[in-house]
């Protein structure tokens, strides 16, 4: 797929997962050029990717070493790579540190959007002139860590209002209006105040109504969870038996 202007380099992009899909509906807001490869396309990616300098490869974690070490066309080009994770020689990280989802932001959203550089890498302006985003680095050795945090704070919130939004209009038929007002609530007090915002019974220590959720979740995935997070905020009661 090509989307390029005589007398402007394209940028190349291998693979076709969201973070592809992204980065192209950027490129397009920026009117800048981009050719996207695909494995099974039918084209060789030295084919399709001759004209292109740097290269964004956006595959998963799994296999960007391997396609980066495949392939020897990709050698003396300007690799970058999306990993929040992994560290790759040959290849510059950009991670955008934004949870993506299927829908396409506006130009301003995806302008907003801060990039995780490797500490020692060229600035952002640097490694992609059209992009204009702030960015932040990240030590040496210290990328798993970072990761992992982006995981706990973008992925688990989102999995625990499912469960409850699951719960709560399937067991009790509450309206999905207010269990998102809820929601809402519960990111304002965040936003308020995230040190003091908890309410409940973690916020109150109340060991007896946390052990009576535990019991409720009795048989539920989800009981190790709840006790694991009671535990993380120090709660030694919490644990679980049986």
């Amino acid at each position: 797929m090509r989307h390029s202007r005589p007398g402007r380099a394209p940028y190349g992009i291998i693979g076709g997962g969201k973070a592809s899909s992204h980065l192209q509906a950027y490129f397009r807001l920026l009117k800048t050029p981009y050719i996207v490869w695909r494995r099974g396309s039918g084209r060789a990616m030295s084919e399709a990717l001759a004209d292109c300098a740097k290269i964004f490869v956006l595959v998963s974690d799994s296999e960007l070493e391997a396609v980066i070490g495949a392939d020897p066309f990709l050698k003396g080009r300007v690799l970058l790579h999306f990993s929040g994770s992994m560290t790759v020689p040959g290849a510059f990280g950009l991670h955008p540190l934004m949870p993506l989802s299927s829908r396409p932001m506006t130009l301003e959203e995806y302008r907003a959007v801060p990039f995780a550089l490797d500490a020692g890498s060229p600035p952002l302006r640097a490694l992609v002139p059209e992009f204009r985003n702030p960015f932040f680095r990240v030590r040496k050795g210290k990328k798993a860590f970072y990761h992992a945090l982006c995981v706990l704070g973008g992925n688990l919130p989102f999995i625990l209002w499912r469960k409850a939004m699951d719960g709560l209009r399937g067991e009790f038929k509450v309206p999905e209006k207010h269990v998102r007002a809820y929601f809402r609530a519960a990111l304002a007090n965040f936003e308020h105040d995230p040190r003091s915002g908890l309410t409940g019974p973690l916020q109150r220590k109340d060991a007896r109504t946390i052990k009576t959720d535990l019991e409720a979740l009795r048989g539920d995935s989800f009981r190790g969870v709840y006790s694991a997070f009671a535990r993380a905020l120090g709660h030694k009661g919490a644990r679980i038996c049986g």
